[in-house]
């Protein structure tokens, strides 16, 4: 145990092996909606954390699982890391588009868990936003916060397109990015690295799509802090279990389209004592939103694949009815 908690010190992640607290788990729904001109996020990762834990914290060096994010929007390890240690962690898919929202779930929260997220700014060299362990919202109850764009200070910001690796100069740029503006060509900043996690002093940028010193389109990329209007909501108490309250959802029924997508149908639930207001809706164990629909539609899979959706009604008390699940196989290539 104590190799295991130096490592964790060793990458920002001050924390015990497991949350603590014995009260009831609760669940949140976060909207995150990006209100810049021109920059996209890359997809988010939210986690219900033991306080000593934390993703981020300014004026302290990068961990590597920051990093990772900060520069290439890579949430692999940090989504391990956090696992590792019991925390509640949601992720989100695809890039979210300036003034698009996306809403993710936290499940099983255990009572005394803050709350974390971040997520990489495109095109940035190793620019981030998200929220330090903050507190999670009281039943019935919402909290809305605004985030600023952090620098992870682990890469020059010479603003000229690159791969995105860690450690490697460059910010990736994919088909969403370029189509903002982004150029080609740039002679790149002199600068070098902060070595620490700071308040992002925002892009300089240029208006040569070909050349001058910048990949970065200075009409377009450039912003005012902050980035993100963040929106968290407790949704649901519990352990996992069910409410007798709230019926499953009728006839769950799939249809798939091609290889990589399909969609799920369903007919409405019941609730005795309030109105359903949403549905959740995961895939493989993972929660991929709540939505006021009675379908999803689902693409970018793999091929020849099955996978098991569930659905599970959530009323206007939180209550969260019995889970329904069905199994759905993409086609061959």
């Amino acid at each position: 145990m104590k190799n295991f908690h130096i490592s964790l010190v060793a990458t920002g992640l001050l924390a015990s092996s497991a949350l603590a607290g014995t009260a009831v788990a609760s669940d949140y729904e976060i909207t995150v909606t990006n209100i810049t001109n021109g920059i996209h996020f890359t997809p988010l990762i939210a986690a219900a954390h033991t306080p000593e834990a934390f993703m981020f914290r300014l004026g302290t060096e990068s961990s590597a699982e920051l990093q990772a994010i900060a520069e290439g929007g890579d949430t692999s390890a940090m989504n391990d890391l956090l696992t590792s240690i019991g925390a509640s962690v949601a992720n989100g898919e695809g890039l979210v588009a300036p003034g698009q929202s996306v809403t993710l779930t936290i499940n099983d929260a255990p009572a005394g868990s803050v709350f974390s997220l971040s997520s990489m700014l495109l095109p940035t060299n190793d620019g981030f936003f998200g929220v330090d362990s903050v507190a999670l919202p009281e039943a019935g109850e919402s909290v809305t916060l605004f985030s600023r764009g952090y620098d992870s200070g682990t890469e020059a910001n010479d603003e000229l397109v690159g791969s995105g690796a860690p450690g490697v100069a460059g910010f990736p740029a994919p088909p969403p990015v370029v189509a903002s503006g982004t150029g080609t060509g740039g002679d790149g900043i002199n600068t070098s690295a902060e070595g620490y996690v700071h308040v992002h002093r925002g892009v300089l940028g240029d208006l040569n799509p070909t050349g001058g010193v910048s990949d970065i389109n200075a009409a377009e990329h450039r912003w005012l802090n902050p980035v993100a209007r963040i929106v968290i909501s407790r949704i649901g108490g519990g352990d996992g279990g069910t409410s007798a309250d709230v019926s499953a959802v009728a006839n769950l029924s799939g249809a798939v389209y091609s290889s990589s997508a399909v969609e799920i149908f369903w007919e409405p639930a019941t609730s005795a004592s309030g109105v359903v207001e949403a549905y959740r809706v995961t895939r493989d164990g993972e929660t991929i939103g709540t939505f006021d629909a009675l379908s999803l539609f689902n693409q970018g899979l793999a091929a020849n694949t099955t996978f098991t959706y569930t659905v599970s009604a959530i009323d206007a008390n939180g209550a969260v009815g019995e889970a329904t699940s069905i199994e759905v196989t993409t086609n061959a290539q």
